[in-house]
């Protein structure tokens, strides 16, 4: 029987259930992950229950019996949190369009042997086409002191050059493409495991690869830099949740001070994060930062790749 269907006959008034929210609610109210055969009456109150209660924010809303207005109940913790965003992300269907086309902004901040953090910025807009066709759309680089404090003690050097605009300005200029062979994208398994064994087909040879970084880095090349379906993403999002040395971390913010839960992998030197947006699954960012072993801070670098568009669309390259 489908559980989640009695809600037509307890409840014949009541609005359809949301897939999504459907979803992430059995997920939590089964929460020890194994499949439990329920008695009727139970199957009828989990129905009843997952039509009631919405998913906002990160915590659970429901509306009070006897009372009116929806309450802000219990947070949910950041894996719980995660796997709902995965939920509506999955349920999305893949999209139209003649083109997939992704902005975004690239921000590398470093520190300069004067002691004073840059910032340095530059726009990229990748076009992707059915036939897998790729064209690159790259804007000038700007550069500047991160903080005014930062900006007063390049003053107090001289005020040296920050970038140049030709040799000196590496940032957006490289792209690490682990698995290219991994095509046509559309096609990956939506379901974690089966994509994890999809990928591990083009695993290298040599026994010099750590399979997890190398997951982690393929995973990131797939929700940044090609056109994978919304199930595919989020089976990523999945399959990287379940990497033993990964972990789950809610209230992370990208440069442009959006916050959302993030996939962590890493350690105190070096982390990489991908930031997911909480309501919609979508992709915030993905972040790597470097720290000096040593704990010196004059070194170490942070770099985002920050997304502000991503999917189908009938425009083309040069159309506007």
């Amino acid at each position: 029987m489908k559980e989640f269907q009695l809600i037509d006959e307890v409840m014949p008034d009541a609005p359809p259930a949301d897939q999504a929210r459907v979803m992430a609610v059995r997920a939590r109210m089964l929460s020890d992950g194994r499949r439990h055969r329920l008695p009727a009456w139970s199957r009828v109150a989990l129905t009843a229950a997952a039509v009631s209660v919405v998913l906002v924010g990160g915590f659970i809303a429901a509306p009070l019996l006897g009372g009116p207005g929806t309450q802000t109940a219990t947070a949910l913790g950041p894996a719980a949190v995660l796997e709902a965003a995965a939920d509506r992300l999955a349920a999305r269907p893949p999209g139209t369009g003649a083109w997939w086309r992704r902005e975004l902004v690239q921000v590398l901040r470093s520190k300069a042997m004067y002691g004073f953090t840059v910032e340095q910025r530059v726009e990229e807009v990748l076009w992707v086409n059915r036939e897998g066709e790729q064209r690159t759309e790259r804007g000038d680089v700007s550069a500047k002191p991160l903080t005014p404090a930062d900006e007063q003690v390049w003053k107090d050097s001289g005020s040296p050059k920050l970038c140049e605009p030709s040799d000196d300005c590496q940032i957006g200029r490289f792209y690490f493409s682990p698995v290219d062979q991994v095509k046509p994208v559309a096609n990956l398994p939506t379901d974690p495991e089966a994509l994890k064994a999809e990928l591990l087909k083009h695993f290298p040879v040599s026994g010099k690869e750590n399979k997890e970084a190398w997951l982690w880095a393929v995973a990131n090349w797939l929700l940044l830099n090609t056109e994978s379906t919304p199930g595919t993403r989020a089976a990523l999002y999945r399959m990287l949740a379940d990497l033993p040395s990964a972990r789950v971390t809610d209230g992370v913010t990208d440069p442009d001070g959006r916050t959302g839960v993030a996939l962590m992998y890493g350690g105190p030197n070096a982390l990489g994060q991908i930031v997911i947006d909480r309501d919609s699954g979508d992709l915030l960012a993905l972040q790597d930062e470097q720290v000096p072993a040593n704990g010196l801070d004059d070194v170490g670098t942070f770099n985002s790749y920050v997304v502000k568009q991503l999917g189908w669309t009938d425009e083309a390259p040069g159309s506007d």
